[in-house]
């Protein structure tokens, strides 16, 4: 749209100075100047007829702000001059987040959690249509938390850590079967850090003390016998 407007400035000031040099010069000159202001038009508009999406993105096309229900792939294209496109990059990136949850033992967990996700070439328009370019922050965010609360739910706070990588992946094919229908893909799932509350820590380490007293204890014993 910037360039039809730029267009029509051109043709514009191609008539004016025509005008002015025809009153001074001739209308030889008039022709001159208008035929080059509206080479230039002619030029702009047709430079705004294209556009070039670049490699690892998807264009997606307003007309007057309404998204189309349609993407570009990476490359050269044609649109109508008063149509916009914009880039949505469909590479993976990767979200890092810190969140809390409760576990079945009703222990807090603190968790740190990395979140590779991709968009969905094929549906880039419906997610900027419903989210604009602030998807990460509406939806996968979000999203997130909620996974960590479902899942977190299921294991005790000992389980959360024994069973760490069955509890990552659990979260990872949750939170990947409610972004799916949405437009977004996620390829990885991690739980880089886990932490409890200081006393469940004192807890788990009395216990742990306790087991090698019992181990010893026993230990001795049979040697005893």
């Amino acid at each position: 749209m910037e360039r039809v407007i730029f267009a029509v400035i051109l043709l514009a000031a191609g008539l004016v100075v025509g005008l002015i040099l025809k009153e001074s010069r001739g209308r030889r000159y008039f022709s001159i100047s208008f035929g080059i202001g509206l080479l230039l038009a002619v030029l702009a508009i047709g430079s705004a007829c294209y556009t070039s999406v670049p490699t690892g993105h998807t264009g997606v096309v307003t007309t007057f702000g309404r998204v189309e229900n349609y993407t570009l792939d990476a490359g050269i294209h044609m649109k109508l001059p008063w149509q916009k496109v914009i880039h949505l990059d469909n590479r993976v990136q990767k979200l890092e987040l810190n969140t809390e949850a409760f576990s079945k033992d009703i222990q807090t967990v603190s968790a740190k959690l990395a979140v590779n996700y991709r968009l969905r070439p094929e549906m880039s328009f419906s997610v900027y249509k419903s989210y604009g370019t602030g998807f990460e922050q509406n939806i996968i965010v979000p999203a997130t938390h909620e996974v960590l609360k479902s899942v977190s739910a299921q294991y005790t706070a000992e389980e959360l850590i024994s069973k760490r990588a069955e509890s990552s992946d659990k979260m990872r094919d949750e939170l990947d079967a409610k972004l799916t229908d949405m437009g977004i893909t996620v390829t990885d799932f991690n739980i880089i850090d886990l932490d409890f509350s200081e006393d469940f820590i004192n807890a788990v380490e009395a216990k742990q003390v306790a087991e090698q007293v019992k181990k010893k204890a026993a230990t001795e014993n049979e040697t005893a016998i």
